[in-house]
Formats: structure tokens, sequence, C-alpha cells
């Protein structure tokens, strides 16, 4: 009459094998997990770079312009309201007359509501004076 043995080899369905399959399922969903979880942390507080899209704001911006023998500087000021503790307001200094871009500044506002400074105008502004507009804010 034949014997029936069994046999010590390995078995992946065996007793190790599921705990094996459990833990490698356990790592699948914890680490993409953990890495979602850090970068939503800075989004979410407030935190991290600025981020473009559904931000609600309020922003004006006013210039001035200095001439000396032929050069131009500019000088921007203006204040914005919103929703988000950090800005990049992007402000472009027009000719009036020509509507031609003759400047242009970009200004990290942080904490507070206002911003400014002054640029160099590319070409002296004409005889109707400048504009200034607000181009981008992120």
């Amino acid at each position: 009459m034949p014997t029936h043995e069994w046999t010590l080899s390995h078995d992946p369905h065996g007793r190790d094998g599921r705990r094996r399959n459990r833990r490698a399922l356990l790592i699948a969903v914890a680490v993409p997990s953990l890495i979602a979880l850090v970068a939503l942390v800075p989004a979410l507080t407030g935190e991290g770079p600025p981020r473009p899209g559904g931000r609600t704001y309020n922003a004006q911006v006013d210039c001035q312009v200095n001439t000396v023998n032929g050069a131009g500087t500019v000088s921007v000021n203006g204040t914005i309201e919103g929703d988000s503790s950090r800005y990049q307001v992007t402000v472009e200094v027009l000719d009036a007359a020509t509507r031609q871009s003759i400047g242009q500044q970009t200004f990290d506002v942080r904490d507070t509501r206002t911003f400014g400074g002054s640029t160099p105008a590319r070409t002296p502004p004409g005889p109707a004076g400048i504009e200034c507009r607000i181009t981008k804010v992120v």
C-alpha cells in the first residue's frame, strides 16, 4: 500500500503566505496615503507656495511717474484683501496714449494688505501720462 507523506514545501497560500499578502497590501495602501497626507497638510493650513485658482480678492493699484532728463521711474502703491495671507501681484504700467507697456513688476504680498515699490520705465511716458493695471494675481 502506498503511504501518503506530507512534505514541508513552501506553500504560498499556506500559513505564512497570507500574512505576507496582508503585509504587502497594508504597505501598498499606507505609503501612498502618507505621501498624500504630507502633501495636503501645507495646503489645508494655508502654508506653502501660493496656489492659483479659487481664491477671492479685491485689489487696487495706483501709480505715479517721475521723469528726470527723459528717464522715468514709476512708483507703484496698492492694496489687496482676500481669503489668503499670501499673494503675488503683477502690475503692468502702460503709456496712456499708445497703451504700450513701459514697465512691469511683481510683488510678493505676505501677511499684509499693502504692496508697493518703484520700477524703471523702459521708455519715457507720453504727454497723456500712464495707466497701471493688475495683470496677474496668484
